[in-house]
């Protein structure tokens, strides 16, 4: 059985990007475990996943419209193209998610 590569890149890619935040994240939490709490080092972890996601997408779209980075235009979002806009706002999306799942029930504990 053959995996057809281009199919999934055409409409599974945006998943690849959320794993890959995931991944990114969970590395950058265990960093941070050394130096803050649990919870703290994820919600930090998460942010940089977002960040990082946020500058890949700006630098892809600075670079598709021949725009020299860094470039405040680049900042626009709605410019973006429609592979661009699908590959940062799924991780965005599943990021912020998670954030809010953490501050949820670290507010619940304090309680």
């Amino acid at each position: 059985m053959e995996f057809s590569w281009q199919y999934i890149h055409n409409n599974y890619d945006w998943l690849g990007h959320i794993v890959e935040a995931v991944c990114i994240a969970t590395v950058v939490t265990v960093l941070g475990s050394a130096f803050f709490k649990r919870r703290d080092a994820a919600i930090i972890g998460l942010a940089f996943a977002a960040g990082h996601f946020h500058g890949r997408e700006k630098r892809d779209f600075e670079m598709s419209v021949h725009m020299p980075p860094p470039h405040l235009d680049a900042y626009k979002f709605w410019l973006w193209s429609w592979d661009q806009s699908t590959d940062f706002w799924p991780v965005a999306a599943v990021v912020f998610a998670l954030l809010l799942l953490i501050i949820k029930s670290k507010s619940g504990q304090q309680k």
